[in-house]
């Protein structure tokens, strides 16, 4: 079990790791945190926009993050070799292959943490800005100190890693995955909605099951398949799954005060489980079959 967990944390560190999930963590942020605060485009409905953008960025985003680090980090290790050497210490293949999904999940994680943060920000400075906007008779904005806290969330976080990278030699991808999120985290204290948390983070959180899904798919798909191809065959199976993703995305329950009723989320996790578990058996026989010293 020492080493299912060695492998997973260590799954986890090179996700953190990659650029490219420090890019899509950036995007989806960026997403979130700037289409609510474009005046023009709000149409005086800042708060619906500050969902819709959130959640959006939540689902596409997290979606892309897993599918693109899930099959870098299971091809490194095939094409690179170093799958030889964790199975050569008494590590099984299913535990292997299992420990890495587990990891990847973990760094996905982390990356739904920070945006989730980030997005419930801008969604409470959405529902200031319309209280406000209420009293005075001005069209709904978001509130402008939330719109500060969630861009330093966003900025700030990157900079203070570039200081910590040139003068402390800290990784800067590590350094600023860790930076945002702690950033987000923190910039939710000051004007932080005890119910509006309540209602907006079990919505966010039934996101990431179907995430989830393609972090298992494209494991198993980079086992049988190169980079490319296996980020294709992910690509087909989300446009595939497009209609059933509906079921997951529900902004519109948050509207007029709405939240979700508490049976959904359980019946969420048990539609899912298959989906997830049928996934991982697959790239389980797949490692089994295959020749790990080969391409």
């Amino acid at each position: 079990m020492r080493k299912f967990f060695a492998i997973a944390r260590a799954t986890a560190l090179e996700m953190a790791c990659e650029p490219l999930a420090l890019l899509l963590t950036l995007s989806a942020m960026a997403l979130a945190v700037l289409t609510p605060v474009m005046h023009y485009h709000q149409f005086g409905e800042a708060s619906r926009m500050a969902r819709d953008a959130g959640l959006s960025a939540l689902l596409v985003f997290g979606i892309a993050y897993g599918v693109f680090c899930t099959v870098k980090s299971i091809r490194r290790e095939i094409d690179s070799g170093t799958i030889e050497m964790a199975l050569a210490h008494s590590v099984s293949r299913a535990q292997f292959f299992l420990a890495k999904i587990a990891g990847a999940a973990i760094a996905y994680f982390v990356f739904a943490a920070t945006v989730a943060s980030v997005s419930l920000i801008v969604v409470n400075g959405a529902e200031i800005g319309g209280r406000i906007a209420k009293r005075t008779g001005d069209v709904a904005a978001v509130f402008g100190p939330s719109r500060v806290f969630a861009l330093v969330a966003m900025v700030g976080g990157v900079a203070f890693a570039a200081v910590l990278n040139r003068f402390c030699r800290f990784r800067f991808t590590l350094s600023a995955t860790v930076l945002l999120l702690g950033l987000s985290v923190v910039g939710l204290v000051p004007y932080f909605d005890a119910k509006l948390a309540a209602r907006f983070l079990p919505v966010a959180a039934e996101l990431t099951l179907p995430a989830l899904v393609f972090i298992a798919a494209s494991a198993a798909f980079a086992v049988r398949w190169r980079e490319n191809a296996a980020t294709t065959a992910a690509g087909g199976l989300f446009l595939a799954a497009m209609p059933l993703l509906g079921n997951y995305y529900l902004s519109d329950v948050l509207s007029k005060g709405g939240s979700l009723p508490l049976w959904h989320p359980a019946l969420a996790v048990l539609a899912t489980l298959p989906s997830i578990a049928a996934f991982a058996w697959l790239g389980v026989s797949l490692l089994e079959g295959r020749d790990v010293g080969g391409t």
